[in-house]
């Protein structure tokens, strides 16, 4: 009840800050610049299958590179291309306007501190339930505005191109150094695998198995000979040199051209040992004949299984090298691959986005209404007065009812009704205080 006493009487210092706090509304609406948003819209279609490597994104994923990208929109890489598209280093006036900026403080060059003002003028929203993202630029100026935000829209999925074109190509770099790395590795291997066959006269076939093995194999399968007809098998003395030439040869040939030097020496030095072999053949065979007598197919397989026996240490260390080698092969091939696709990433037209049209000019400002700033005064003179007429009552404390009376400790010993509000009821009364004359 003391607090609407107060408010009513000094009801005319409310009304005057209302007043006045809604005119301060409606000249600040006049001098205010006006300040015009517009909108581009950017579709995002990381969802399709990478051209190039066949890989997606999952949607949740998804998510959070968005997010991520929300804030790239206003990063220095995306404005400043933003400040080079309208060319605004080479205006005088910005020019001018930056030596005032760096005459109060400022220590960002001419081109940063442009992009940090587009940075300010730029905003990024992600549609919910979809995949659009949404750019919006806002100027003084309507079709400033329109151009700004087309602008940002182009330099983002600029910015977000060569990004992938750049790690892209990082990674195909690195990937060629590896490649290298391993091809060395891999020469290294063939070179001491090559070495250890020369070395012990043991040549792996493409199956891994060494040709006594195999020789082995072969005598232990075909059926043995009738007793009647004795027959004899001939072993030509250059076969072993003729089988290490052979898988020298084949070594050679993964790695050299058929016009090498090396690889025209071993086919000539095969050949020569080709021949060796048909005429050693022919004479053990021609021998056999003369002599009539010959080895038996048992006897032969029990002396084919002990040199087998006997240089198994040897063969399985043969097939360690030869393992060593099959692996840095499968690695360079698949590294080289990779290489390869980093290579087309770094060449591609696909950022990830699609623009959706061009953005619309704005009609209307974006700043807030008038009417809108007026209420605001309004209801801001409302709180102010109503706080000065509370600290005016406080500071010069006035008997205006029954109540101010009792909070001090003084009676109320009558109320009398004041002449010049009528005989009204209530509200006409003017309250009078008496104290007794023995206080």
């Amino acid at each position: 009840m003391q607090i609407l006493r107060m408010l009513r009487a000094r009801w005319w210092l409310i009304a005057a800050l209302a007043l006045l706090g809604a005119a301060a509304g409606a000249l600040s609406s006049k001098w205010m610049p006006s300040r015009y948003e517009a909108r581009s819209r950017i579709a995002v279609e990381m969802l399709k299958a990478d051209p190039v490597t066949g890989e997606t994104v999952q949607p949740r994923t998804l998510e959070t590179i968005m997010a991520a990208q929300v804030e790239l929109v206003r990063d220095p890489r995306v404005t400043r291309r933003v400040v080079d598209h309208f060319g605004w280093i080479d205006s005088p006036r910005l020019r001018a306007a930056h030596q005032r900026a760096v005459e109060r403080g400022t220590t960002l060059g001419l081109r940063d501190w442009l992009a940090e003002d587009v940075s300010q003028r730029t905003r990024a929203t992600l549609i919910r339930n979809s995949p659009l993202l949404e750019l919006s630029y806002s100027s003084s100026v309507p079709e400033t505005a329109r151009r700004g935000a087309d602008a940002v829209r182009d330099a983002f999925i600029a910015e977000a191109l060569d990004s992938k074109r750049r790690d892209a190509a990082q990674q195909a770099q690195w990937f060629a150094r590896q490649v290298d790395t391993l091809k060395s590795r891999l020469a290294s291997a063939e070179q001491r695998k090559a070495s250890f066959e020369r070395a012990n006269g043991i040549v792996l076939q493409d199956d891994n198995v060494d040709a006594e093995s195999s020789k082995l194999r072969a005598l232990a399968s075909s059926a043995p000979a009738p007793a009647a007809v004795p027959s004899t098998v001939a072993v030509a003395p250059s076969s072993t040199q003729l089988a290490q030439v052979d898988a020298q040869l084949a070594a050679a040939r993964q790695s050299m051209g058929r016009n090498h030097p090396q690889i025209i020496a071993l086919q000539q030095q095969r050949a020569a040992l080709a021949a060796a072999v048909s005429r050693e053949l022919a004479s053990a065979t021609a021998a056999g004949r003369a002599s009539g007598a010959g080895v038996s197919p048992q006897g032969e397989l029990g002396a084919q299984t002990r040199k087998v026996l006997a240089q198994r240490g040897l063969v399985d260390e043969a097939r360690r090298l030869a393992g060593d080698v099959a692996v840095l092969r499968d690695q360079v091939a698949k590294t080289m691959q990779r290489a390869a696709d980093f290579e087309l990433q770094a060449q591609s037209t696909e950022a990830g986005y699609s623009k959706l049209g061009a953005a619309a000019l704005p009609r209307s400002p974006s700043t807030p209404a008038r009417w809108l700033l007026m209420v605001a005064g309004l209801a801001a003179g409302l709180i102010a007065g109503t706080i000065a007429a509370i600290v005016l009552e406080l500071v010069r404390r006035r008997v205006r009812g029954p109540e101010d009376l009792e909070a001090v400790g003084l009676p109320v010993i009558g109320m009398v009704r004041d002449p010049k509000h009528g005989t009204g009821g209530g509200s006409a009364f003017a309250v009078r205080s008496f104290r007794t004359a023995a206080a």
